[in-house]
């Protein structure tokens, strides 16, 4: 390959300024010499040597794309891997039927021979000795797939300056597959690939029995024959679609005697259905070489290049007259079409390859996200491949695939949207206001082709509703700690502090005792800041009612209205603080516990010397406390099923529905109990 860049084309002159350059024979040339021509311009290229008496040089050679000596790249890697082999091969390009060289290329060896067939020159032989190899633009159809199972394929890619082989395995109903060349070998049935073992087991394998084992019923052998017309006309008209095996079941099912009844019935319906398809199949083939006239007549390769495929998929076989015309007219037209103009066709039809692969991605991808109706970061890859493949696919996607696409890309536009997490057990009891899914019911998609079934999660928004109420409940928490921290202030503000004797002086004691005393009055330090925190362990019970509540304004010997939902009850079994803390600084109510205080002073200071820690005399148990009353009584401990649940505002001694109970109505009852004891 001679280089196409002038600087690239100096180092060649360098490289090879010992070496001289021929015009090939086996390339169709004229075997003169040639030499190189250099150019800024254009492209570089090899230039016969001028004729000496000036008259201009005449060579047979046409073609000087890369693919025409794909015929020598195909005998130089056959030779090598043939070679591998233990094999020496010969090789022979043939020119049958006036063919040009190059068209065909003989590979013999001592067990085997192929003919490689690199263009439509020559049709294929198929039942002889020389396994046929086809080039990717000579056509098979679908009837000689069925029958042989698979035929052979070669291509060559460009790797820098050489062409690489690869042989490929196209079988009916499945797609081609392409292999190394070292990745074949020759066997008994000939030229295998990895695909043809797997055909052939899958061919080879026994059909599995429809029918349990015993003794099976005698069927008449005129109708077990019918039968089995009627399902070969089905196979042949819904999975091949072979107009010549349609004919040919047809016929053979009229010609078919002694079916009478129902079964005669099906026959006949059947082979009229099939002759109406085959109508059918005939004005589209019709069509389609109407199409192929047309394109050649407007002069559009790349058209008459994918009619031309499709004639040859379909309508390989049985041409009258006229359609062998306008199928030789176009094979004479697009193979006398220049390398510039084939290289830019193949690019097209690679370019719609592409497309069409990057439609089957697109409805793949759609299919894969039918289970969601939100934008996630989990889903972020295939959304990006979505919208390059649709890009790509452009106008071959419908216009409901199309507008699924932009919905999917919308929702890219946005961040994706983090799936909040929180249990099944508490998002089921809301109703979703995305879904308008009812209490205990799962959230269904809203959008989509799946629309209305159920999704995996639950929305966020009603999830959201959850979170919500729990970050409501922890303020209210805080502002309740908040409260209960500035009541215990304002209570030890209250306290009066003890009177201390100017002249007295505490006698002195050991460290020890000292540090007890210590403990002992900030554990007294302690209760007292609790004690001051309960105000109605302050106020005597009778006076609780005494005075008018300024805050929900109960009048004397009223109960409080209960609005801060304390307890179940409407009205509130302990007054409002603030009525509390009214009646504690009221100035007609005597000071309880004045004279005790007095006299505990008095007796501590006439108590004999406390004895030391280590010889102090065991702690009498406490008492028990006599079990009180619990109907309206301030110190009792409340139940979960004894409050109403915050929740689902079930009464109470009633069960949470849909079962169990909240864990909202149990902290609830806690919290109750706690501010009963304080």
């Amino acid at each position: 390959m001679l280089p196409m860049e002038a600087i690239e084309l100096d180092s060649f002159r360098r490289v090879h300024e010992d070496d001289t350059f021929w015009c090939g024979t086996l390339l169709g040339g004229c075997g003169g010499q040639l030499t190189t021509k250099l150019y800024t311009d254009r492209a570089c290229h090899f230039a016969h040597y001028p004729d000496p008496a000036g008259l201009p040089h005449v060579c047979g050679r046409r073609s000087r794309g890369v693919d025409s000596a794909d015929h020598l790249y195909v005998r130089s890697a056959a030779a090598a891997w043939l070679a591998g082999c233990g094999e020496q091969a010969t090789f022979d390009y043939t020119r049958t039927e006036g063919a040009p060289i190059g068209s065909i290329v003989d590979v013999r060896w001592r067990h085997g021979a192929l003919r490689v067939h690199l263009d439509q020159a020559v049709a294929p032989v198929w039942d002889c000795a020389v396994e046929p190899v086809l080039g990717t633009m000579v056509p098979v159809d679908r009837d000689t797939l069925i029958r042989r199972w698979y035929v052979h394929r070669i291509r060559l890619n460009s790797v820098g300056t050489a062409r690489h082989v690869q042989i490929g395995t196209e079988a009916f109903a499945r797609p081609i597959e392409w292999f190394a060349l070292d990745e074949c070998e020759m066997t008994e049935r000939g030229l295998s690939t990895p695909a043809i073992e797997k055909i052939v087991q899958a061919r080879t394998a026994p059909r599995p029995s429809l029918w349990s084992p015993g003794k099976a019923r005698k069927v008449a052998e005129p109708e077990a024959r019918a039968r089995a017309l009627l399902r070969r006309l089905v196979y042949a008209r819904s999975r091949i679609e072979s107009v010549p095996v349609v004919k040919q079941v047809c016929a053979d099912i009229e010609n078919l005697t002694d079916v009478d009844g129902e079964l005669q019935e099906q026959l006949e319906t059947a082979v009229r259905y099939a002759r109406a398809w085959l109508v059918e199949q005939g004005e589209e083939r019709r069509k389609l070489f109407d199409n192929l006239n047309k394109a050649v007549a407007e002069q559009k390769p790349g058209r008459v290049r994918r009619l031309l495929m499709c004639v040859n998929a379909t309508a390989a076989e049985d041409h009258t007259d006229a359609e062998s015309a306008v199928y030789e007219r176009a094979t004479t037209y697009f193979e006398s079409l220049d390398d510039l103009i084939r290289d830019a066709v193949e690019a097209e039809a690679d370019t719609e390859k592409a497309a069409h692969r990057a439609a089957a991605r697109v409805r793949n991808a759609l299919q894969r996200l039918r289970g969601y109706d939100a934008y996630t970061p989990n889903l972020r890859s295939q959304v990006e491949e979505l919208a390059r493949s649709a890009v790509l696919a452009g106008e071959l996607l419908t216009r409901v695939e199309a507008r699924r696409v932009e919905v999917w890309k919308k929702r890219a536009a946005r961040r994706p949207q983090d799936q909040l997490r929180v249990a099944r057990r508490y998002w089921i009891q809301r109703s979703c206001p995305r879904c308008n899914a009812q209490q205990g019911k799962a959230c269904v998609l809203v959008e989509g082709p799946n629309s209305g079934k159920p999704r995996k999660d639950g929305h966020n928004e009603r999830m959201q509703l959850e979170l919500d109420e729990r970050k409501a409940a922890r303020e209210l928490a805080r502002q309740q700690k908040k409260a209960r921290q500035e009541v215990e202030a304002s209570a030890e503000r209250m306290q009066p502090a003890p009177e201390a004797h100017e002249n007295e002086v505490s006698p002195a004691r050991p460290l020890q005792e000292q540090r007890l005393q210590s403990g002992r009055k900030g554990q007294a330090h302690e209760a007292r800041v609790k004690a001051a925190a309960r105000l109605h362990h302050q106020v005597p019970r009778g006076d609780w009612y005494r005075m008018t509540c300024p805050r929900c304004y109960a009048g004397p010997d009223k109960l409080c209205e209960n609005d801060d939902r304390v307890g179940p009850s409407a009205k509130r079994q302990l007054p409002h603080d603030e009525r509390l803390r009214r009646v504690l600084e009221s100035s007609d109510r005597s000071v309880p516990g004045k004279h005790q205080r007095g006299a505990r002073e008095e007796r501590r200071h006439q108590a004999p010397p406390p004895v030391r820690a280590e010889a102090r005399l065991p702690r009498p148990r406490r008492r028990e406390r006599e079990p009180q009353e619990t109907a309206g009584s301030a110190a009792r401990t409340w139940h979960a099923k004894e409050v109403t649940c915050p929740k689902c505002q079930v009464g109470p001694d009633l069960p949470c529905v849909p079962r169990g109970l909240h864990h909202e109505r149990v902290e609830w009852a806690k919290e109750f109990t706690r501010k009963l004891w304080g």
